[in-house]
């Protein structure tokens, strides 16, 4: 499965760099927790995130474009009171709608997620490092606000992204679902 998501990725990373208007590298802090009515972690945890990213844009002017993303993102939780923590990393793929006006950018759209591993931990010792009970895909959203450096192609912004699925294939487990706060520095190349 690993394998597969792999040559995706890079089959998709492919097709970003030939058609794309702009391509760049994005990389940043994901503030992560979870959200849900019995979320057993309730503490957020700093991780990261880095990829690629792209725009086709849609108009001449350059205001609205599409912005395909392709992340490699760590996200979980933990909970100071017993030492216990949930690390899980992701392939994201938001396609997000991207509105310029001046230097000011907002972005929202849909994103699916594809779990390639993690581990829990009790105390600093690895308990558990293979989450079968957790979803391997994931539909969610994400929504940000930046502010882009002139023609430099550097951008900085803070992005939300919340998950409409489940962590867990049983529903009798928990409602819980991954919230990340993203802090993303980008680059992109002068478009065509």
């Amino acid at each position: 499965m690993k394998q597969t998501l792999l040559i995706f990725a890079l089959l998709l990373a492919t097709v970003f760099a030939a058609d794309a208007q702009s391509i760049g590298v994005r990389a940043g802090v994901n503030y992560s927790g979870f959200s849900g009515d019995d979320s057993f972690a309730s503490d957020r945890m700093f991780r990261f995130h880095a990829g690629l990213t792209s725009k086709f844009f849609l108009t001449t002017d350059e205001f609205f474009a599409i912005q395909p993303e392709l992340l490699f993102s760590l996200k979980g939780a933990e909970s100071d009171d017993d030492d216990f923590k949930v690390k899980v990393s992701y392939i994201d793929v938001p396609v997000l709608a991207h509105i310029n006006a001046g230097p000011i950018y907002f972005e929202a759209g849909p994103q699916v997620s594809f779990r390639v591993g993690g581990d829990i931990e009790l105390n600093g010792t690895n308990i558990q490092d293979d989450l079968d009970d957790f979803k391997r895909t994931s539909l969610g959203y994400a929504a940000g606000v930046g502010f882009a450096a002139g023609a430099s192609g550097l951008t900085v912004g803070v992005r939300y992204n919340g998950d409409i699925s489940k962590l867990y294939d049983n529903d009798n487990i928990s409602d819980a679902r991954n919230s990340v706060f993203m802090l993303t520095l980008a680059y992109t190349l002068p478009g065509r």
